[in-house]
């Protein structure tokens, strides 16, 4: 009898997930994930790159925003619903990651893209603060 209930409920969390993988599909049918988030990434690329940063398409569903000569990153993967923005940042041959989930974000408005964007901007110039005072406290 147990085992019937592990069943239905790992047969219930499977099918929520795929179904989830689906609408990921369809959101992505007729445009790239840098399109789907524009707003972010036009916003990340000029904070991060001064609008010079160029996206790298990994696959579907996971593109890399940067600059070739630079010390940054920036990694943004989607799946079932949720975006995950990766900034990677080095200095003086140490790096610093940020990582940040944003839920639900299948239907963003400019606005909520804006929000997004600007929270993951302010959050990183406070890691990159931190992470350069650190460093070069180490090195003295």
């Amino acid at each position: 009898m147990i085992w019937f209930f592990v069943i239905a409920i790992l047969g219930y969390i499977m099918y929520r997930f795929f179904s989830a993988l689906n609408k990921d599909n369809y959101d992505l049918q007729n445009r790239t994930l840098d399109d789907k988030f524009s707003v972010i990434v036009d916003a990340i690329n000029e904070a991060a790159f001064n609008g010079r940063g160029t996206v790298t398409n990994l696959d579907k569903r996971a593109f890399n925003l940067y600059e070739v000569g630079k010390n940054q990153i920036i990694h943004f993967n989607y799946g079932t619903g949720h975006l995950t923005i990766t900034w990677k940042y080095k200095f003086f041959q140490k790096e610093v990651v940020h990582e940040k989930q944003f839920n639900d974000v299948r239907n963003l408005s400019i606005f909520e893209q804006q929000k997004i964007a600007n929270q993951m901007i302010a959050e990183m110039a406070r890691v990159v603060e931190s992470h350069q005072m650190n460093t070069m406290s180490g090195i003295y």
